[in-house]
């Protein structure tokens, strides 16, 4: 069986093309290949996509810029649905969002762009996993993989006698990549799982001041918290929405919690 992974060199897409070749073919796409939206030699590039069984769209933009940015992270994934259901391929179509969709108080352009996608992909049939915060651990200590990279750059500042942090910052239920992986093999391994949402959350809380602790205590790195509860209360509503709307750091100093959500949630 053929597993077509795009986003291979991101750190999911990465991780999923090392795990699943134990057991699959994996099919390597690089979007950023990807021809002019309507030129002639799209359809070419779309048919390397029937040669799979399995496609998961790990994709994505983080900070989305360029024409090329928007139309990878928002209207790549129906154009490829789309494809595959006029040419009668019959592929398992995995596509990987964030939960960021659904959780007040994340405007920022590139959660718009994954909601638009999420969008244009109603009427298909593909399965959509939106995933929380990803970490990697090793002896379980978090490793300089994914987000966690800027918090270890920041670490390795050898000259600072002191770390000072936002607290608590976002608020996540972070889930380890083994366990993604684990899940979406499940998925593979059920024919009937379609045309399905997840909302996939770890079973523990962590704040981004709890998760740089954790970082810095490992490197023996000594800590100060900036609170941000009382800058919460009464920081003015026009801040906050422009912070929402920010895809920077500079958005940690809203606590937001992105398990706080009305839709089912899937625990790993």
């Amino acid at each position: 069986m053929k597993v077509l992974i795009t986003g291979y060199s991101g750190f999911l897409g990465n991780f999923l093309s090392k795990s699943l070749s134990k057991k699959y073919e994996i099919i390597k796409v690089n979007l950023r290949d990807i021809p002019e939206k309507n030129s002639d030699s799209l359809e070419i590039f779309l048919n390397q996509f029937l040669k799979a069984d399995f496609i998961i769209n790990c994709a994505a933009c983080l900070k989305p810029k360029s024409k090329n940015d928007i139309f990878i992270n928002q209207d790549f994934p129906n154009i490829l649905a789309t494809h595959l259901k006029q040419q009668k391929k019959i592929v398992h179509f995995i596509h990987i969002s964030t939960l960021n969709v659904i959780i007040d108080g994340r405007n920022d352009f590139y959660t718009i762009t994954k909601k638009n996608a999420e969008e244009k992909l109603k009427n298909q049939n593909v399965t959509i996993l939106r995933l929380p915060l990803v970490l990697d651990k090793i002896e379980n200590i978090i490793q300089s993989t994914g987000n966690f990279k800027k918090i270890d750059r920041y670490l390795n500042f050898n000259f600072l006698p002191i770390y000072p942090m936002f607290s608590p910052g976002h608020i996540h239920n972070p889930v380890e990549i083994i366990k993604i992986s684990n899940f979406i093999e499940k998925i593979l391994l059920n024919k009937n799982d379609k045309n399905i949402i997840y909302n996939i959350l770890g079973k523990n809380k962590k704040s981004l001041w709890d998760l740089f602790f954790e970082m810095a205590s490992n490197r023996n790195k000594k800590t100060f918290k900036i609170d941000l509860i009382l800058l919460n209360r009464f920081m003015p509503s026009i801040i906050k929405n422009i912070l929402k709307k920010n895809s920077t750091f500079l958005q940690q100093l809203l606590i937001i919690d992105h398990s706080e959500f009305k839709e089912k949630k899937e625990y790993l």
